[in-house]
């Protein structure tokens, strides 16, 4: 819809999806270049008012056709969209393409080279997939109503949609994935994900069991020698502050005066001691006292002038005035047929050449209904080999990884659940994630680790052979920190100039913050997501969906769009991929008019039960039942069980009107709903047909990683670690036809792969003792 090319320029996708997750995956494929039709049924997505700024958003840029796809004329008019399609996605629930002859053998048979990308709530099997996949059900389900920090005992709702945005993220990863895969055996392929696929891509960082709980115990706050919260300031101003950098924790306590009675290591190591009693108190009840009694900036000043991260956290678009976000160019402004001019997130990876901006607001209902194409007859190409494939499916994709902590590393860790092979290089000391063992395993699963001290010569030739070996190299150090070993991009770039590049950087590689520390949350709360989850009127809270785990899917996002447009343009790419930038796609849904007036935020209500009346956690007899109605057929079905007239009373008649008096009509079913149990509700709401979910109160982690469903589907996978013990965690979170499932391995102790890589380019046994021997690698 634009002239200037993005790294997807070439690929035609079909969206036949509505709600959160779909339109913001082929929002990303457009965002990028690729040319999206929207297909909605006659008169429009019924979501359109309702999600009205969502779709302003992650619509824009789109070709918008009207098809009734339950008609034999509409689905003649769909194959011949297909017909020149490289990508089809849906967010049917499961059986309901099938019923439509639109399900993947019939797509497949017609369209052999079609990559088909499904996206449900709970997974095409098993006893929940036949229930409406919204995403307060499924966070209620996943047990992030138990995880949320709240103002009040759970369960809590949850007021950052990451469920939909994980699946999203998830959706596109799988399908370039597929296309990238068909450009060596042109075989379009199945590529399935589901809203709590995308939840556990989130809850990953902090979740995993094991047979001895004690192996990787909880993050309980204040046990480790490590600050990561947000403090309250003399202004009522709130400021983040993280020392999870080598030293920063010691350079916060002297900042405090408190270095005489909490103890810093002189290495830095902090992370691996674990705090006293006596230390904990300081931390938990002192510390806070001190920020109260100076303002922000000062604090913000003092912090940054001793290397400590610390970011102030804003109201929701306030983001859209800070210098760094306008330098990375990250507020683009699109008038919207619908709301009119407003400032928008823009996309989050830049590309090299390929500054592809946003710049035509999404359509109207069949906007584009005059270019459908002519009935052609097509195929969709010939038929593809579609011999059973024993390899997975990025099989030969070989990626260097210099980066540490989590969201650079992820990124990576998600192409290696896909069959990547990728090497984690890290020095001698070790990535200082691996004193946090959940995250450091969600973070480094199913890589090979090297540990080398690339400032000693003898290694120069190892670094220089495994550049060129790389399809990718990758890493997210601070700016300059990575030429001064040897891996900066023009310095990769020498040696391989097909290499796709990747930088994940925490500010970005230039600007007049780029050389500031950045964590998760700060960011979070930085873009507005504290106050988002904490609700109206209420001080910022941490997410649980943060931005650690958003900034990992994005980068593999980057990594697969730049290697698809290797493929067409010859040559490797520069990506870079800003945690800020991630972090501001979180709060997408978030849009400001020229005036300043701020569209789409703060929707959760002071006491976090939900975003309206019809969307949100209930108290009943025994305990909370979640129930979500949106469309007008939805709505009908709720009044019929409890007995409330709503579509029928002017006060709420419209969604405008259910959220104008959204008290009044909440109040009324809060009511009904007191007078029985939770089970009684849930069997009443599921037999009409109405979406409802007991919400978890309590933990869910260790039944999660037990449950034999997730076992069965490879959702989560039991490996044992280097101390023999049986370790559950996160693993196939996609899904995918005409591909081996790559074998989850568990993250590698440091240097486990040292020897064997170093000998792979060249290194003797002899050379390899002897450089073990001085201490240059382990």
């Amino acid at each position: 819809m634009v002239s200037v090319t993005g790294p997807l320029d070439g690929i035609t996708v079909v969206d036949c999806s509505h709600g959160l997750a779909g339109p913001r995956a082929t929002g990303m494929l457009a965002d990028y270049g690729a040319d999206v039709w929207w297909v909605e049924p006659p008169g429009g997505d019924p979501l359109r008012d309702v999600l009205r700024t969502e779709y302003a958003v992650f619509n824009r840029g789109k070709r918008a056709v009207q098809l009734d796809l339950k008609t034999e004329a509409g689905r003649d008019r769909l194959f011949d969209l297909l017909s020149t399609a490289d990508v089809l996605l849906t967010s049917w629930r499961p059986g309901v393409a099938e019923r439509l002859n639109l399900g993947w053998s019939s797509i497949h048979r017609a369209f052999p080279r079609l990559v088909y990308a499904s996206i449900t709530g709970f997974g095409e099997d098993g006893a929940l997939a036949e229930v409406p996949g919204h995403e307060a059900i499924v966070q209620a389900y996943v047990g992030v109503t138990a995880e949320q920090v709240g103002l009040r005992p759970p369960p809590i709702y949850e007021g950052l949609p990451f469920a939909s945005i994980g699946a999203a993220y998830l959706a596109v990863i799988g399908s370039l994935a597929a296309l990238y895969r068909r450009l060596r055996d042109g075989r379009g392929r199945h590529v399935q994900t589901s809203l709590v696929d995308g939840a556990l891509s989130y809850l990953a960082m902090m979740w995993g069991d094991a047979d001895d709980a004690n192996s990787a115990p909880p993050l309980a706050p204040g046990r480790i020698r490590l600050i990561s919260r947000s403090f309250r300031c003399a202004d009522d101003e709130y400021i983040g502050v993280h020392t999870g950098a080598v030293g920063a924790f010691g350079r916060l306590i002297r900042e405090l005066g408190l270095a005489d009675r909490v103890q810093v290591a002189e290495d830095g190591s902090d992370m691996m001691l674990p705090l006293t009693d006596e230390e904990r108190k300081i931390v938990m009840e002192e510390v806070p006292a001190i920020f109260e009694t100076q303002p922000r900036a000062v604090w913000l000043k003092r912090l940054l002038d001793a290397d400590v991260a610390a970011i102030p956290e804003l109201r929701p678009g306030e983001i859209f005035d800070e210098p760094q976000v306008r330098h990375n160019g990250m507020v683009v402004t699109i008038d919207d047929p619908v709301l009119g001019p407003l400032e928008q997130v823009a996309p989050a990876i830049r590309f090299d050449g390929l500054d592809r901006r946003p710049t035509v607001g999404a359509p109207r209902v069949g906007e584009h209904d005059a270019q459908l194409p002519a009935a052609s007859g097509a195929s969709g190409g010939a038929p593809a080999d579609e011999r059973d494939d024993d390899e997975p499916l990025l099989a030969g994709l070989r990626i260097l990884d210099a980066g540490a902590y989590y969201a650079g590393p992820y990124s990576s860790r998600l192409l290696a659940d896909l069959g990547a092979d990728v090497i984690k290089l890290e020095t001698t000391l070790g990535d200082q994630l691996r004193g946090i063992k959940r995250p450091f395993r969600s973070a480094s699963a199913g890589k090979r680790a090297i540990s080398v001290n690339l400032k000693d010569p003898d290694l120069h030739p190892a670094r220089d052979s495994l550049i060129r070996w790389a399809d990718v190299v990758m890493h997210n150090m601070r700016p300059g920190a990575a030429e001064r070993v040897g891996l900066g991009y023009q310095q990769v770039r020498a040696l391989n100039p097909n290499a796709v590049y990747l930088y994940a950087p925490g500010w970005g590689s230039t600007g007049p913050d780029a050389q500031r520390q950045s964590f998760a949350p700060l960011m979070s709360g930085y873009v507005g997501i504290g106050f988002e989850v904490a609700g109206q009127y209420n001080p910022p809270l941490w997410p649980v969906g943060n931005e650690d785990p958003g900034n990992g899917l994005t980068g593999a996002v980057g990594i697969l769009a730049a290697l698809l447009y290797r493929a067409r343009a010859g040559r490797g790419l520069y990506v870079e991929n800003p945690q800020l930038n991630a972090t501001m796609t979180h709060a997408a849904h978030i849009v400001r008019r020229p005036d300043g007036t701020v569209l789409g935020a703060l929707r959760l209500d002071p006491m976090q039960t939900g975003v309206g009346p019809l969307d949100r956690l209930y108290e009943t007899s025994d305990g909370w039942i979640c129930v979500v109605a949106l469309t007008d057929a939805e709505i009908r079905r709720f009044e019929g069980v409890v007995g409330i007239s709503i579509l029928d009373d002017p006060r709420f008649a419209t969604h405008d009107a259910r959220i104008e008096n959204g008290y009044e009509l909440a109040d009324a079913i809060a009511d009904v709903l007191l007078r029985h149990s939770s089970e009684h509700w849930l069997n009443a709401f599921r037999e009409a047909g109405v979406a409802a979910m007991i919400p978890k109160t309590e933990n869910n982690n260790q039944a999660f990683h037990r449950d034999p469903v997730n076992h069965a589907i490879g959702r989560v996978a039991q490996v044992t670690d280097a101390d023999g013990m049986n370790v559950r965690e996160a693993a196939m979170l996609v899904r995918v036809s005409g591909a081996a499932v790559a074998p989850h391995r568990i993250a590698p102790e440091l240097g486990a792969h040292t020897d064997e890589v170093l000998r792979e380019h060249g290194y003797s046994e002899e050379k390899i003792a002897e450089l073990r021997a001085r201490g240059s690698i382990r």
